[in-house]
């Protein structure tokens, strides 16, 4: 039996959520927040395993930083890869009018930003959520089409799980669309639910799944406990 961890990426930057060069490049990686919630993830999966035996994340800077943060907090583990099928879609392309920083700031929790906690969050989720709807429906937004951004999802787990032979430990770094587009493949969702699953994934959230003779298996999704502390919960958030 092989163990698969999917973690999501920590809260990023503005740019983060724009273009696709600007989320790959520096300046769409981790806030400040974000750095710590990846710490506090490395250091939950570091007291569950001592060793990791094969680490990727998608092409974003977000992602990308994510999992070298949780690495450190792991005492042994291989130089991590990159599988852009992890990427998560193309949001700056697919939202109508493209992102502009006024729906997402990146600012976190008590912030008017992509968390969705302030009347310009709200308005910008309901915006999204039109536009990813109309995405899902065949629209021509987006760099690729709904329909291949789930198959590739869909391939980088199938490359994924076969790292995870018996007695061996995985992980990815990815992004809640994707994580949950693989979720609603697992569990045969349709097309409403995976969006609202992806709704409600935390930043740096555990997804557990273990592969066996019969497959893989969901065994937890979205834990959270690292950062769920009543002395500090500030650090939860959900862009």
């Amino acid at each position: 039996m092989g163990v698969v961890y999917l973690v999501r990426h920590g809260q990023a930057h503005a740019q983060a959520y724009g273009s696709l060069a600007e989320a790959q490049s520096e300046a769409g990686g981790l806030t400040a927040v974000g750095v710590e919630q990846a710490r506090r993830a490395g250091v939950a999966l570091g007291a569950r395993v001592d060793r990791l035996d094969h680490a990727v994340s998608g092409s974003l800077a977000r992602q990308q930083q994510t999992l070298r943060h949780i690495l450190d907090g792991v005492a042994e583990h291989p130089d991590p890869d990159v599988d852009a099928g992890w990427d998560e879609y193309d949001l700056g392309a697919i939202t109508a009018g493209g992102v502009d920083g006024t729906g997402v700031d990146g600012t976190g929790v008590g912030g008017t930003g992509v968390d969705g906690t302030g009347a310009q969050g709200a308005r910008f989720q309901a915006r999204l959520d039109d536009d990813l709807r109309g995405w899902v429906a065949g629209s021509s937004a987006g760099t690729e089409s709904y329909r291949e951004y789930r198959a590739r999802a869909d391939r980088s787990l199938k490359q994924l799980t076969a790292h995870a032979g018996p007695g061996r430990t995985v992980i990815a770094v990815s992004s809640a669309g994707t994580i949950s587009a693989v979720l609603a493949t697992l569990w045969g969702l349709d097309d409403e639910r995976w969006l609202t699953v992806a709704r409600t994934m935390v930043n740096t959230s555990i997804t557990k799944m273990i592969v066996g003779r019969s497959g893989v298996s969901v065994m937890c999704v979205n834990d959270h406990a690292h950062l769920d502390l009543a002395a500090d919960r500030d650090v939860m958030t959900f862009r």
